[in-house]
């Protein structure tokens, strides 16, 4: 009796050992697993509409790991999911990045030196949004104003606290709303908020098909603003909404923009790394055509130079595609 329960006993050991294991490891090594897990973002915001798209093309190509996306709010919660272990790949924006790389922010005291971009998807752009009947026209015009600024956790949400900073708007001279974007506009249009953040590729369609319903004003970022901004956060830059972006959008916008990023951590193997911008470029066209924010050509700017560590796996595959940074 006693030793059969011996050998019960070690026999609940090793599985509770095999089950300790993460998903990368088997007995006595490492193998791919059979899936790979992206956080991407809100269902109706570019992460997520992209990160759905990517997921349909990548498992439909017949070919292994399998691609599943997992819901997140945005930027700061995608790399949250990452030094959890919870995701393998992330699409975060660049100062969201580069915040979690040095501990600064929401993640002081706790850097991210595991960290490594595997290349730039597409520019993202901050844009304030209001309706012409509120009267907003400059940033001085949002104070005593009810902001939606994106969901808590979220780039866009991130970037506002930045842009309210730089412009002298302390956050108790504003009411701030944590919405998704579907839920931001729903609230402009039900006219529950006189304006709404949100950092994205341009056009955001939500507030596209929302621009075709009623009149809606662009919130310039810009002059000295501008300036301290980008002396503050370096991985801001200026950039312009182009007149037409927006339905009746008649004047061009001046604003700022970072760059969304394809994260991974060293937890993700070279060979790994390698086949997943394999599939990813095998794809890029149809990504194109659907989202067309992403650049036509990734040589174009997927491996533009950053100051975060490229992945090995992605400097082989930038050499065996014979693109320089």
């Amino acid at each position: 009796m006693k030793k059969r329960l011996l050998l019960v006993l070690a026999l609940l050991f090793l599985v509770a050992a095999g089950c300790g294991q993460n998903r990368y490891q088997v007995r006595g090594g490492k193998q791919a697993p059979k899936e790979l897990v992206l956080a991407a973002g809100q269902n109706n915001g570019d992460y997520g509409t992209l990160g759905g798209e990517l997921v349909k093309l990548y498992n439909g190509d017949g070919r292994q790991p399998l691609l599943r996306e997992t819901g997140g709010s945005g930027s700061v919660a995608n790399v949250e999911l990452l030094a959890e272990g919870r995701a393998d790949l992330a699409f975060v924006q660049s100062d969201v990045a580069d915040a979690a790389v040095n501990g600064t922010d929401q993640f002081a005291g706790k850097p991210m030196e595991n960290l490594q971009v595997l290349g730039v998807l597409y520019p993202e752009t901050v844009q304030i949004i209001t309706y012409d009947v509120t009267g907003i026209r400059k940033l001085a015009d949002l104070r005593g104003r009810t902001l939606a600024v994106g969901a808590a956790g979220s780039g866009s949400a991130y970037d506002a606290r930045k842009v309210l900073e730089a412009a002298g708007i302390p956050e108790d001279e504003v009411r701030i709303q944590y919405l998704s974007v579907e839920d931001e506009v729903r609230a402009l249009k039900e006219g529950t908020v006189d304006a709404a953040f949100v950092t994205s590729g341009v056009p955001q369609q939500a507030f596209r098909d929302l621009a075709r319903q009623r009149q809606l004003v662009l919130v310039p970022v810009e002059g000295r603003t501008a300036e301290d901004l980008l002396e503050a956060y370096p991985r801001f830059r200026k950039t312009v909404i182009p007149v037409g972006t927006y339905p009746n959008q008649l004047q061009a916008c001046n604003t700022v923009g970072v760059d969304c990023l394809l994260l991974a951590t060293d937890r993700l193997e070279a060979g790994q790394t390698r086949s997943f911008l394999e599939r990813l470029w095998s794809h890029w066209g149809e990504l194109h055509s659907r989202y067309p924010f992403l650049p036509a050509d990734p040589k174009q700017s997927f491996f533009r130079e950053w100051d975060l560590p490229l992945a090995p796996g992605a400097e082989q595959f930038r050499k065996d595609k014979k693109v320089s940074s």
